[in-house]
């Protein structure tokens, strides 16, 4: 399980939609998909250890998979 982070730009990739402040979790090359609060709240590194941002449902859904700690839990 990775540790979960405040939401902050300077971990992702300049000019990036995480650096953005988007949710870069949901959809493919940036594109969030229908539904997706969009504004990111956490920033985490995914299973291949690239930065990912994620709205608060991405939050919700990668915690409950056991995938990333609740905020706060982290480092």
């Amino acid at each position: 399980m990775n540790p979960s982070y405040p939401f902050d730009p300077d971990l992702h990739r300049p000019g990036s939609v995480a650096a953005r402040g988007r949710c870069s979790w949901h959809g493919s090359d940036g594109v969030a998909e229908a539904g997706c609060a969009g504004e990111a709240v956490v920033s985490f590194q995914d299973r291949q250890g690239d930065w990912q941002s994620g709205c608060q449902r991405a939050l919700e859904e990668l915690v409950d998979r056991e995938e990333i700690q609740p905020l706060g839990q982290g480092a």
